[in-house]
Parts: structure tokens; C-alpha cells; sequence
């Protein structure tokens, strides 16, 4: 069957394919998104606790949403996908290190006597809510 589907057909089912991954990637790209609300949001340790956990559950889904979305779009568009890749390289090694700094700050945020303090993998947190985001 598969060898039947002309390359406009495979085409347009990854075009399908991307769009609803480019969907739920956005849609958690709003919930990361409340990372820079942790300041305004949570008043007390327990409080910021509290967010930093219903959040920092959901920081892989959208980092695998984004690599699925990257290789829908890849499947979709190769020529475009492959020329326009080159020219956002350095976007992508931004997006990649906020990925990094915050998965880094969910893991050592309330760890006992961590090298940075609470604070600084807050604001982290925060970098990754807005430059990652953007």
C-alpha cells in the first residue's frame, strides 16, 4: 500500500502530522510559559514548591514534542526544512541550552545545599519561560 501513496500524498499526511504535533507543542509551550509567573504567581516557598512541581512534569513532553515536530516538518519539507536549518542554527543551539538550564534547575532547584541557591535556578526557570519560548 505504501508503495502505491505518491510522494504529494506522503507529503500532506506529514503535513498533517506536523501540524498537530506544531499544535500540542505551542499548547505546552503556554504551560511552560508559567515558569516566568513562578515571582508572581507563588508567594512562599511552599507555594513556589508547589508550582515548580505541577510544572517541571511537563518540561519533556514539550522538549519531545519539539524533536517530533522538527522531524515531522523534516518528513514534510526537506528542501525547505534542510536550507532553512542552516541560517536559524544558532536559534536552535538557544533553544536547545534554555532546554538545558532547565532541566538543570527542575533537577537541582530543592536539592540540599546546591552550588547556585533556590534563586538563581529560579531565574533559570524564567529564562527558559521567555527566551525558550520566544
Amino acid at each position: 500500500m505504501i508503495g502505491s501513496l505518491s510522494h504529494t500524498v506522503l507529503q500532506q499526511i506529514w503535513w498533517i502530522l506536523a501540524s498537530i504535533v506544531g499544535s500540542l507543542f505551542l499548547f505546552l509551550n503556554f504551560v511552560q510559559g508559567g515558569q516566568t509567573l513562578l515571582w508572581q504567581v507563588a508567594r512562599t516557598t511552599t507555594e513556589k514548591r508547589l508550582v515548580v512541581n505541577s510544572l517541571g512534569r511537563k518540561w519533556e513532553l514539550t522538549f519531545t514534542t519539539l524533536v517530533l515536530f522538527g522531524g515531522a516538518l523534516f518528513a514534510a519539507f526537506p528542501k525547505f526544512y534542510s536550507t532553512s536549518f542552516g541560517g536559524a542554527y544558532w536559534v536552535w543551539i538557544l533553544i536547545l541550552f534554555t532546554f538545558v538550564i532547565q532541566a538543570v534547575s527542575y533537577e537541582f532547584r530543592s536539592k540540599p545545599d546546591n552550588l547556585l541557591g533556590t534563586q538563581a535556578y529560579d531565574a533559570f526557570l524564567f529564562v527558559n519561560g521567555s527566551i525558550g519560548i520566544l
